[in-house]
């Protein structure tokens, strides 16, 4: 029981332990959504956390986000690095001015996940135009992926101001 004491105590432990249940859960769904293709990346709703985890300062959750989008980068054989750049940029860029107009609000991401995707993809092609080739389609299956991961954050939103 002791243990248990310390553990709601340290506040750095429990953001550690979030953040590795965060890596081991990603992995898995990655693993997942190699062999089911119908399952969308979960890139944008890594977005919506990393939003609210930049927001609240928590450092080591955003690490382990860090992470995850590192290994999704690898495990696509695409240029690492990249996607935690645009999870900044877009944060920095639109994200806070949004928040400076717009107050709280959650339909918002609707345009969130959406401009993840395309400023994405945008880098990944100009990338293309000075290299090698990029394969991703851009058809039927993104938009999908773009409306089941917008319903996923408007959801995690909800029960986020529930609680």
């Amino acid at each position: 029981m002791q243990a248990f004491s310390n553990l709601r105590r340290n506040s750095t432990l429990k953001e550690t332990l979030k953040a590795s249940v965060l890596l081991v859960c990603f992995y898995f769904y990655t693993c997942l959504s190699d062999i089911y293709l119908f399952l969308p990346p979960m890139i944008g709703l890594l977005f919506i956390l990393y939003v609210r985890a930049s927001k609240e300062n928590r450092w080591i959750f955003t690490f382990g986000i860090v992470i995850c989008l590192l290994f999704f980068e690898f495990d696509h054989d695409k240029y690492a690095g990249i996607l935690p750049i645009v999870f900044v940029a877009i944060n920095w860029l639109v994200i806070k001015k949004f928040r400076l107009l717009f107050e709280e609000n959650i339909f918002f991401v609707f345009i969130y996940v959406p401009l993840i995707y395309f400023v994405y993809f945008f880098i990944l092609y100009l990338f293309g135009l000075f290299g090698e080739v990029l394969d991703s389609d851009l058809g039927s299956i993104f938009i999908s992926y773009v409306f089941y991961e917008s319903c996923l954050g408007i959801v995690y939103e909800k029960i986020k101001h529930q609680i």
